[in-house]
This record gives structure tokens, sequence and C-alpha cells, in this order.
């Protein structure tokens, strides 16, 4: 919520360095304005609350600040977020583009950590599952489970595989 604000020739005098008594005393404004960060958890406390429009708006907010900012990964995953809460109301049709938005940001840079892939691959699985698209759920079971198996996420991997067995094809 603030900015460092250093003249032209001043230079940052952080603990534990010392520039000599060229250092300069650092001005800091409050630009009132909340952070994504922030904004993601204004949307944490309102989703644990139980409070969902909330969480849907602060959840926006931060996504908006990312994305003018240039995150695309950070926007992603308010994206996703926003795109959980909607399915916690299996509202499918509101949360399909959300998702198709962050995994197209995730696939789309060299930047992405799997576990931020294979947690928007699972969530959109479950989607795609319950909207009774069992050939698009069966892909995305079988990328999950290659995602969280890589990572040796054992939990992830067995929701994969269980998903993968009622749906009729383990392999």
């Amino acid at each position: 919520m603030s900015t460092i604000v250093l003249g032209v020739g001043e230079r940052f005098a952080a603990p534990g360095w010392d520039f000599g008594p060229e250092s300069v005393e650092i001005q800091v404004y409050s630009t009132g304005m909340p952070t994504g960060s922030e904004w993601v958890s204004q949307a944490r406390s309102a989703r644990a609350r139980g409070d969902r429009e909330e969480a849907r708006s602060c959840y926006a907010q931060a996504a908006a600040k990312y994305r003018q900012q240039g995150d695309a990964l950070a926007c992603a995953h308010a994206v996703r977020h926003i795109a959980d809460v909607w399915m916690e109301e299996t509202q499918l049709a509101r949360a399909q583009p959300l998702y198709e938005e962050a995994l197209n940001a995730y696939r789309g840079s060299y930047e992405t950590r799997i576990l931020d892939l294979a947690n928007t691959v699972r969530p959109f699985a479950l989607l795609q599952e319950a909207a009774g698209n069992r050939e698009q759920a069966r892909a995305l079971w079988e990328e999950a489970r290659v995602l969280y198996g890589s990572l040796r996420v054992e939990e992830g991997v067995a929701e994969c595989e269980a998903h993968l067995s009622s749906l009729g094809k383990l392999g």
C-alpha cells in the first residue's frame, strides 16, 4: 500500500547495507490503493467467512491489478480462484471460461509453476466431469495425474486415479 520515492541521484539504504554518508532516508507515501496481494488476502478472508460474493469481488480486484501490472501468472491465479468460488456454488457455466483463461495463461508461460498448473487442471477436470464431458474430464485427469506425479504429490495422484477409475479408464 506504499511506494518508495527517491529523488534523482538518491540511493536506497537497506538494513545492513552501508552506502556511507550519501545514503538517503526514504519517503513513504501511502497510495491508499490495495495491492493485488492485499486484494487476494481480503478474498481469502471473505472466502473463509463463507462470503463468496465478497471473495469473488476481491479476487476480481486482484486480477485487475495484476492485469494492469502485466503479471499474467498472478492474474491467472486470481482468476482461477474466482472460478473455484463459482464451482463451490455449482455455477459451471460461470466457472468454465475463467478456468480456460487461467489455463491459457499458465500454458502460455515458461515461468508457470507446475503446481499452479496442476491446481488449475484439477478443478477444470471436476467441472468437465460434472458437466458430463467424460472424454475432456478424462484427458484433464490424466494431465493432472502426470503433473502431480512429477511433483510427488501423492494425494493429488490418488485423487486423479480415483476419478480416472470412475470414468472407466486408468492408464
